[in-house]
């Protein structure tokens, strides 16, 4: 499973207006996935993923351990996150009480512990419960999270330390009249060209959700040579990750490896990572709870035209040599005619 680890991150003493703005600029660099970070403060899940009805009530828990050597103290808040104007994943965090667009769950999540303490080796059971409102709940996706603190926000505003990388997500689909409403913004490369000289060549793909909940769309690359041979097959969004609604998300994708290294010259690149030819990428992408299936197709070229002049002047030079070759046996062939006919006469 995977984990989130911390990094701890502080901001400035300050207004308490300024504190606040302060620490949701931070909680911004958290990504979708909360990657890893150096340190050995571990949470896991990164995220949970519910289906709930209107009065719903669920238990769980979040664990965490702590492989450092040091003492570790946290303060768990409840949050809202939604879709930020990026287009790489990553949430834009806000207080349970803001909830403009009707998309949060802050305030549905109850964490009974206030104050965690870690020591060194030491393992922690954080748990804590959702609870849905019994009416007035709108249908589809809610979007809550699990923050740890290192420090409260003092009575003056003074400074607050926020491990920034802390934290589990949560997602919640509300039964009703949900929408899931998909499409492909955008399908193309990453740095068009007229033709690539070799591969690898990156795409990428714009998935828009213009519904209510959150989608993983998933599916496949399908590379195709001139004459309709399948040369490859590229998973897309293999590690399952969302796109929540009314947002953009965009996912990067490619086909070939690039064998190589900043030493390799042009040419060996060219020979190492070899194409040649009018390609054809079709684009196979599903998501929702009924599969909808979208498509896209782009074509490209491959023309390694370094390794093609290397290997053009050398067929011409072996030419060359063959038609030498030619002339020479040619004229020995004549000579020993000629003097095999004097012979006879």
């Amino acid at each position: 499973m995977e984990e989130t680890r911390k990094n701890d991150l502080a901001c400035p003493g300050g207004t308490k207006k300024s504190t606040s703005a302060c620490i949701f600029g931070l909680l911004l660099l958290v990504t979708a996935l909360f990657p890893r970070g150096t340190e050995a403060l571990t949470l896991s899940p990164p995220h949970f993923d519910y289906s709930l009805n209107a009065g719903d009530s669920i238990l769980d828990v979040v664990k965490l351990f702590n492989e450092t050597d040091t003492t570790e103290v946290f303060y768990p808040i409840a949050m809202n996150f939604g879709a930020s104007n990026n287009e790489d994943g990553t949430p834009r965090f806000y207080p349970a009480s803001e909830d403009r667009l009707g998309e949060g769950m802050g305030e549905w999540i109850s964490i009974e512990t206030s104050r965690i303490e870690l020591a060194p080796g030491g393992r922690y059971n954080l748990p804590f419960s959702i609870n849905l409102p019994n009416e007035n709940v709108k249908p589809g996706g809610h979007y809550g999270a699990i923050l740890l603190s290192s420090s409260l926000p003092s009575s003056d505003g003074g400074s607050v330390g926020v491990a920034a990388q802390l934290a589990t997500i949560i997602l919640v689909r509300v039964s009703g009249d949900v929408q899931e409403i998909g499409s492909i913004a955008e399908f193309g490369f990453s740095d068009p060209q007229s033709w690539y000289d070799h591969l690898p060549i990156e795409m990428f793909m714009r998935f828009e959700n213009a519904g209510n909940v959150h989608l993983k769309p998933t599916g496949n690359l399908i590379i195709e040579n001139w004459y309709g041979r399948k040369v490859a097959d590229i998973l897309i969004n293999p590690e399952f990750k969302n796109v929540l609604p009314l947002s953009i998300r965009r996912f990067v994708f490619g086909w070939g490896s690039g064998v190589g290294n900043e030493e390799t010259g042009p040419l060996e690149m060219e020979f190492r990572n070899f194409a040649l030819g009018k390609y054809t990428a079709r684009l196979v992408i599903s998501y929702g709870t009924s599969s909808q299936v979208l498509l896209s197709e782009r074509t490209f070229y491959v023309w390694p035209w370094r390794l093609m002049l290397v290997i053009g002047v050398g067929l011409i030079a072996l030419l060359i040599i063959l038609a030498a070759l030619k002339r020479v046996y040619d004229r020995s062939l004549i000579r020993r005619f000629s003097r095999t006919k004097s012979g006879r006469f």
